[in-house]
């Protein structure tokens, strides 16, 4: 990689903001996802053009691991009681020769980090063939064993995201807000949500996204999916902004 590159990542300024999801039978506070901004206007503000450009100059790794390190510096871990922060990283990243000295590092820095990161696996086309490499498997195993826990996203888009179910056992599993949308108007949507939620009791914990209408929760509610997120729920904000609110009130 060129230094010219790196020089431009150092000035790229990063911010993260956090949208709450909610244990649904009594919408106490499950955890935060963190979410990538750019208060400069990077790239026009477009977080997927910024890593395809940090993809392209060979410095994706390194724009990750500033993420990473950007959601933690502007959340209050310490606050952290049984609430899990989800932080997205990629495949790639986790393959990289400096991920595990990094992890190890992260783990000096925030100790309370232990045991309340959940990293959430970024799914692209450009990095559809990592997860057939047996290495994926190992790092993710490594990464358990070092207190973290491993989120699939966009569940239900095609036969791929559930044959990654099978293979890497995350420990939760988002589905797509395509599922959420007009929820309770479609008896079509409401079967397949319960088909997931009766895969995945007791095995991975299961959060759906996308909630924006007041029907769509309480058919959510009805058929006992046990995490939700949403713009209903919360819009992303800084955490400054939410006050670390523990009980959802509409």
């Amino acid at each position: 990689m060129g230094s010219g590159n790196m020089n431009k990542l150092q000035l790229v300024k990063m911010e993260h903001v956090y949208q709450p999801m909610w244990n649904i039978n009594n919408m106490t506070l499950f955890g935060y996802e963190a979410l990538l901004r750019f208060p400069e206007g990077v790239v026009q503000g477009e977080i997927e053009s910024c890593f395809e450009w940090a993809r392209t100059a060979g410095i994706l790794y390194e724009l990750d691991t500033k993420s990473i390190e950007s959601a933690i510096n502007g959340f209050p871990l310490d606050q952290l009681v049984h609430e899990r922060l989800f932080i997205n990283i990629y495949p790639s990243t986790l393959l990289h020769q400096e991920f595990e000295s990094f992890i190890d590092q992260f783990l000096f820095t925030y100790p309370d980090a232990y045991g309340k990161i959940v990293f959430e696996l970024n799914e692209t086309k450009l990095e559809e063939d990592i997860w057939d490499i047996k290495e994926l498997k190992e790092k993710i195993v490594w990464l358990k064993d070092r207190g973290f826990c491993i989120a699939l996203d966009d569940i239900g888009k095609g036969a791929a995201e559930l044959q990654k179910i099978i293979e890497f056992a995350p420990d939760y599993i988002k589905l797509d807000r395509y599922f959420s949308k007009e929820l309770s108007k479609s008896k079509e949507k409401q079967e397949m949500v319960s088909l997931f939620i009766q895969y995945s009791k007791g095995k991975m914990g299961l959060i759906l996204e996308g909630i924006e209408q007041g029907p769509d929760l309480e058919q959510a509610k009805k058929l006992h999916v046990p995490v939700v997120q949403g713009y209903l729920l919360g819009r992303p904000q800084s955490i400054t902004a939410q006050r670390f609110v523990r009980n959802f009130s509409a």
